[in-house]
């Protein structure tokens, strides 16, 4: 689809602004665990932990988005990413930025082996079927919101610690689904401004296929559009042929479209 440039710059700041305050609420325990580091560059992010090798962890994103890229500011990442021995460190292109893409080449940085979907949406009181409750969340369940997360994704148990700090944390709305009184599955919703970003989508394995992403972000887009947001925006990976692209494919369903895909520049293919 095509969409205009204000949407292109909103939905990119958002998920900017929300991994900026994702790695400002790191405890310092888990930050010194993790080797967390994060500062903003111009209008770029830069998001690096030593301990997490994935490019999720460890990119520089927004970069050309608000005001033409800065070759200083792309050299200074690439610096700080060989600094910080994170070879999967990455920077986020999205499709379709020729200058940037450029910038890339000219310091060697190739694609990574996934492209990731940019989604967009506005907010709309949607329901989706599930065998499990989703609820909004408090404190009393931030530790098992993060334990699920980081097991999930396959994190250092100090993730956990990380993770779960989002629960009650201004700007930001988690929710969990339940088997009964079981935590099974998280989501949360970070809104700022008329924007909302929607991430930390984890289903333990054993409750997949049971509706828990899709009743998450049925919640989550609802929520947003009694908070006042103007636009959703979230994404994942372009799965590749013979995988199974749950997320890719609940994404869509809940009404997502995709924006554009964005390519992520790496040392390495990946």
């Amino acid at each position: 689809m095509t969409i205009s440039t204000a949407d292109f710059r909103d939905i990119e700041i958002v998920e900017r602004d929300a991994w900026l305050d994702l790695y400002a609420a790191a405890p310092t325990d888990a930050a010194v665990e993790l080797s967390v580091a994060y500062r903003l560059k111009g209008d770029a992010a830069l998001l690096i932990s030593r301990r997490i090798d994935s490019l999720v962890f460890n990119r520089l994103a927004c970069l050309g988005v608000v005001s033409p890229a800065q070759p200083q500011v792309l050299d200074e990442a690439i610096a700080a990413f060989d600094a910080a021995d994170t070879p999967n460190g990455g920077v986020q292109v999205p499709e379709g930025e020729k200058a940037l893409e450029a910038l890339c080449n000219a310091r060697g940085l190739v694609p990574h082996h996934r492209v990731w979907a940019k989604f967009i949406r506005r907010p709309g009181i949607i329901t989706a079927q599930s065998s499990l409750e989703v609820r909004m969340i408090g404190r009393e369940h931030a530790a098992a919101f993060g334990e699920i997360a980081a097991t999930v994704f396959g994190l250092p148990s100090a993730a956990a610690e990380w993770l779960s700090a989002l629960v009650d944390r201004p700007r930001w709305t988690c929710f969990m689904a339940f088997d009964g009184e079981a935590p099974v599955a998280t989501a949360a919703l970070f809104v700022h401004g008329a924007s909302g970003w929607l991430g930390v989508g984890a289903a333990l394995s054993a409750y997949r296929q049971r509706g828990a992403q899709s009743a998450l972000l049925a919640a989550r887009v609802s929520h947003a559009a009694v908070q006042g947001a103007r636009i959703l925006t979230t994404e994942t990976g372009v799965p590749h042929p013979g995988e199974p692209g749950h997320s890719y494919g609940n994404i869509q369903r809940a009404g997502f479209d995709i924006a554009y895909l964005r390519p992520n520049f790496c040392r390495s293919a990946g």
